[in-house]
C-alpha cells in the first residue's frame, strides 16, 4: 500500500475519538482546491505491507480509532486486507472517500464503523466535470450512498464550500437530493481553508467563506424537518450541529 504520511494522534478527524490518520496516495479526481494535492502524485510516499501498517497501529496505545484518508483510499488494492486487520485490532475504523468506487466500498463495509463521503457539487455531470476536472459516473456515487445509508454505519456526507467556486444554490440542490433519497446520516458544510498543498499559484483563486456566510446559507433550513442532521465545520466553532439556537 502506498502511504503518503500518517498522523499518530488526531482528535479532529473523527468526532469525539482519538485517531491515527493514514494518508493514502493517488486520486481519480483532480480538484484544484484539494488541500492534499501532493498526494495526487503516485510516486510520492512509501510502500508498506499491510502487516507493517497494522503493527504501527497496534503499537499506538493512545488511539481508539483509525481514519484512512487520502488521496482516494479505494484505489489501494490491499485496502480490504488492511480494513480486516484493523477491525481485528478492535479499533473503530473510518474511511474518507469520494464515492466513485462502490465495488470496493461494498467489500470493506463489513469492517467499517464510519464513512465520510465528499460530495463536491450537486450530482450532475456538468458541474461534477467542472469541479473535479474528470469525467465522473454519477451512478457510482449514488450506489456508494445507497450502500452506506443503511443505518448500521455512522455516515457523513460533506461538502467543502469554496467561495468563487460554489454558490448557495449548489448546497440547496445537494440538501434537496439528500432529502429525496432519505439520507439518514449527517451532512457537514465544511469551510474551505487554504493549505500549502493547494499551491501558491492558486492561493488567491479560492476564498475562505466566513462563519456567518455559512450560517446564512443554511437559514432556509432552520425550521425544515429532515431525515438527517446538518453540521458546520469551520475555524470559528469547529464541528457543530446546526439548530434553531444557531440562527
Amino acid at each position: 500500500m502506498r502511504i503518503g504520511g500518517t498522523i499518530d494522534i488526531s482528535t479532529k478527524d473523527i468526532p469525539n475519538k482519538s485517531a491515527m490518520v493514514i494518508f493514502t496516495v493517488g486520486c481519480n479526481l483532480n480538484c484544484e482546491f484539494c488541500h492534499n494535492k501532493p498526494l495526487l502524485v503516485n510516486s510520492v510516499g512509501q510502500g508498506y505491507s499491510v502487516d507493517e501498517i497494522l503493527n504501527k497501529i497496534d503499537q499506538n496505545v493512545l488511539i481508539s480509532s483509525v481514519s484512512i484518508t487520502g488521496g482516494e483510499p479505494t484505489l489501494q488494492k490491499d485496502l480490504p486486507q488492511l480494513c480486516d486487520g484493523i477491525r481485528n485490532l478492535n479499533k473503530y475504523l473510518s474511511i474518507d472517500t469520494n464515492g466513485t468506487n462502490p465495488s470496493v466500498i461494498q467489500k470493506i463495509i463489513p469492517y467499517l464503523n464510519r464513512v465520510a463521503l465528499d460530495i463536491k457539487v450537486p450530482l450532475n455531470n456538468e458541474r461534477m466535470r467542472e469541479i473535479t476536472r474528470r469525467e465522473v459516473d454519477i451512478s457510482r456515487i449514488m450506489k456508494t450512498i445507497s450502500l452506506c445509508n443503511n443505518g448500521n454505519l455512522n455516515f457523513e456526507i460533506r461538502t467543502t464550500y469554496v467561495s468563487n467556486l460554489l454558490k448557495p444554490n449548489d448546497i440547496y440542490e445537494i440538501l434537496e437530493d439528500l432529502r429525496v433519497i432519505r439520507f439518514r446520516g449527517n451532512f457537514v458544510l465544511q469551510q474551505y481553508q487554504f493549505s500549502e498543498g493547494v499551491g501558491d499559484a492558486l492561493k488567491d483563486k479560492f476564498e475562505k467563506p466566513q462563519h456567518t456566510f455559512l450560517i446564512n446559507i443554511l437559514k432556509p433550513y432552520q425550521d425544515v424537518i429532515l431525515p438527517f442532521k446538518i453540521y458546520i465545520r469551520d475555524d470559528t466553532i469547529g464541528y457543530s450541529e446546526i439548530n434553531n439556537k444557531t440562527f
